[in-house]
């Protein structure tokens, strides 16, 4: 495994500097010592844990991951192990950029693939056929994620990560599709929703 993680390592940081959208050039050698304090809860590789607290980053879109971390250091969300702890209040934009690039290159499939458990008893089916009437516009088919319409990846990610912010979605802690009046989950029972996460836990991301 030690010898996984160094030629892993090696070939990010050897890598070419990658382009963003911006057509700025990232770093991937300062993404990856910046990633050392994300590493401290969110795992080595960005893998996150079960539990629904650290969610999985590895191979997210860099303009996605950059978006979320910029809301973070500029209030937009709350969460002071980020910002504190993860010190994202006090990088730079071009911190911020290098981070999310490395983040992108993470292949969790070769490095350190993951297991997303399912509650038994879900109905796959019914799940697929709620994530394509409400999900699939902004995420993708494949859950793949849609950066242009700022729709994060949800294949691969864990079930208790997506339940906890479905929640806040409903409570209105959070801002869902940047619409105050999105009502999109007022209605979906816990059991849907779990429908629609064991819907996603079969899709490869």
């Amino acid at each position: 495994m030690r010898g996984t993680r160094l030629a892993l390592s090696l070939w990010l940081l050897s890598s070419p500097l990658l382009a963003t959208d911006t057509d700025v050039a990232a770093d991937l050698d300062n993404g990856a010592r910046l990633h050392k304090t994300c590493a401290l809860c969110h795992g080595y590789w960005s893998q996150g844990i079960p539990g629904g607290l650290y969610p999985r980053l590895a191979g997210y879109p860099a303009d996605i991951t950059y978006q979320q971390m910029l809301d973070y250091k500029t209030k937009e969300r709350d969460n002071p192990p980020m910002t504190i702890v993860g010190r994202i209040n006090t990088m730079p934009e071009k911190d911020l950029r290098d981070l999310a690039a490395f983040i992108e290159q993470i292949d969790l499939d070769k490095v350190a693939p993951l297991n997303i458990p399912t509650r038994p008893g879900m109905d796959i089916k019914k799940g697929k056929q709620l994530y394509k009437e409400d999900c699939k516009t902004c995420h993708g088919t494949q859950a793949q994620g849609k950066p242009r319409k700022d729709g994060p990846p949800l294949a691969g990610q864990y079930t208790e990560y997506l339940m906890k912010q479905v929640r806040m979605f409903q409570s209105k802690h959070r801002i869902h599709a940047d619409d105050d009046e999105d009502e999109t989950f007022d209605e979906y029972t816990s059991k849907e929703l779990h429908d629609i996460f064991a819907f996603i836990s079969t899709l490869d991301d």
